[in-house]
């Protein structure tokens, strides 16, 4: 499978990551991709005649069919999942930033946690079919849904800096410390979060700290020594409040579908068979 990313206008970046476009190829049964729970969520056109599937919640429940034509929205995820498609299958998508999609859309993201649903929308339908320029035709399609932006997202910036201070702290900060700053109840920030994310604040911070960990993992100075390389996952562990080096590894299973020690070893050796994404 073969991903390809394009990047928003500058104006919608801070909602939107990047447009992408996953391509199977017409005579190869692919084994699928593994999709890390980042608090992201995507809107998702199948732009060919084959069928995608997802299957979510660590493949625990029944495969989600992305048929042909069809646009849909796949929402927080609480744990990885695998992605297939048939041969010959497109898929193009855009990747929202953690509350940009109810930012843009005013649709709160509750019942789509942990699935793929449809979303009806027919001019973007349309348009996600066609590969060509998607990025152009997307950019253009978010400018032409209203002349003033800041008027489009009114009221919404708030959890745009909710997000910077939980991403800036490693997922260390505490809810009470967020309540407090936003001047709220802890019972307020969990509405704003289930309307923006779909999941609680809680959750969402452990998902922001198993992202931490991915970033930490990549820097790892340590290529060689097995010893070297537990004990800065212990380290690690210690830095951002596991409870111990067990933890970290269940947490981090539950939201990559591996252990620490095979990314590690993806980092240093560049071979990934296909599963990492």
């Amino acid at each position: 499978m073969g991903l390809y990313e394009f990047s928003p206008d500058t104006d919608w970046q801070k909602h939107i990551a990047f447009f992408w476009t996953l391509k199977t190829e017409a005579d190869i049964d692919p084994s699928g991709m593994r999709i890390y729970a980042d608090g992201c969520s995507d809107i998702i056109c199948n732009a060919r005649e084959t069928t995608a599937y997802f299957y979510p919640l660590q493949g625990t429940h029944q495969a989600i069919p992305l048929h042909p034509g069809q646009l849909y929205l796949g929402g927080t995820m609480t744990a990885y999942g695998i992605l297939k498609g048939e041969p010959g299958c497109t898929l193009n998508g855009i990747r929202f930033r953690p509350g940009g999609f109810y930012a843009l859309f005013s649709q709160t993201m509750e019942a789509s946690v942990d699935s793929t649903i449809e979303f009806l929308d027919e001019e973007l339908c349309t348009l996600m079919q066609q590969t060509e320029n998607l990025d152009s035709r997307l950019n253009q399609w978010l400018n032409n849904r209203s002349t003033d932006r800041s008027v489009q997202v009114a009221g919404k910036y708030d959890f745009i800096y909710l997000r910077k201070k939980m991403y800036e702290s490693g997922g260390q900060v505490t809810i009470e410390e967020l309540a407090d700053e936003m001047c709220v109840s802890n019972r307020t920030l969990e509405r704003i979060f289930k309307k923006n994310v779909g999941i609680p604040p809680k959750d969402f911070l452990r998902i922001i700290r198993f992202q931490e960990v991915l970033k930490r993992l990549q820097n790892l100075q340590t290529k060689n020594e097995v010893s070297a390389e537990k004990e800065s996952l212990l380290q690690i562990a210690f830095e951002l409040g596991y409870y111990d080096h067990a933890h970290l590894t269940n947490e981090f299973k539950k939201y990559s579908g591996i252990l620490p020690s095979e990314l590690s070893l993806f980092y240093k050796t560049g071979i990934s068979n296909g599963q990492y994404f």
